[in-house]
């Protein structure tokens, strides 16, 4: 598991952590996409204010904008092998490439949300795009927010994932709650969840994580 720090508008171009980010996600099998979802004035937010929907968007988006730059680069040097050189022996693989870059371009959609056969899967898992990779959605809240189930932004982010990414998994979780468990011996852990009513969110994380990465 790799903590990558958080990506802001404009990072494909060069903003904030940039092309750091964006690397170090390509280097990942799965993603954790953690949004958050608590108003705290000590914690400042990169955008000024807390809005998880409008943070999913921006992500996503500048991941779809960095493989875009990425496929367009292949596709330059396959079109001029292909359409002008005449190789029909990496015609498939163009093919592919073309398809991932209107789905990216065009459609604006990630190359998840798409279905491939066989042979574009072997060209896919060449090129490693970021918008390829499975993801899972947590979701930061108070703690309070935690132990109640209740926060105002819950339903819209379940809603938002429903229509942009159908199926992925969201989990609701506390930074702040599993940071007090953490210091715990077993017996007052066990107290505090009993007292609290509520049980830590780590374990379905884990099994969701080793899910998308199809390890059970």
């Amino acid at each position: 598991v790799t903590d990558i720090a958080g990506l802001v508008k404009g990072a494909s171009e060069g903003q904030g952590l940039g092309n750091a980010f964006l690397s170090h996600i390509k280097a990942c099998d799965a993603i954790f996409h953690m949004t958050r979802a608590f108003e705290d004035d000590d914690v400042t937010h990169v955008e000024g204010d807390v809005n998880p929907v409008r943070d999913l968007e921006i992500i996503l988006d500048e991941l779809r904008l960095k493989d875009i730059e990425y496929i367009n680069n292949v596709w330059d040097k396959l079109y001029k092998l292909v359409e002008r050189g005449g190789d029909k022996k990496l015609k498939p693989e163009y093919d592919t490439i073309c398809r991932v870059k209107s789905l990216l371009e065009e459609e604006k959609r990630h190359v998840r949300f798409s279905d491939w056969d066989a042979k574009e899967i072997e060209v896919l898992n060449r090129h490693l795009l970021i918008t390829s990779k499975p993801m899972i959605y947590l979701v930061n809240l108070s703690e309070k927010d935690f132990i109640r189930k209740k926060n105002k932004w819950l339903m819209k982010i379940k809603e938002w994932i429903d229509a942009n990414d159908p199926g992925a998994m969201l989990i609701p979780f506390s930074g702040v709650f599993e940071f007090t468990l953490l210091d715990m011996e077993p017996e007052a852990r066990k107290e505090f969840l009993k007292e609290k009513g509520a049980t830590s969110a780590l374990d379905k994380i884990i099994l969701q994580g080793y899910n998308a990465l199809q390890l059970m």
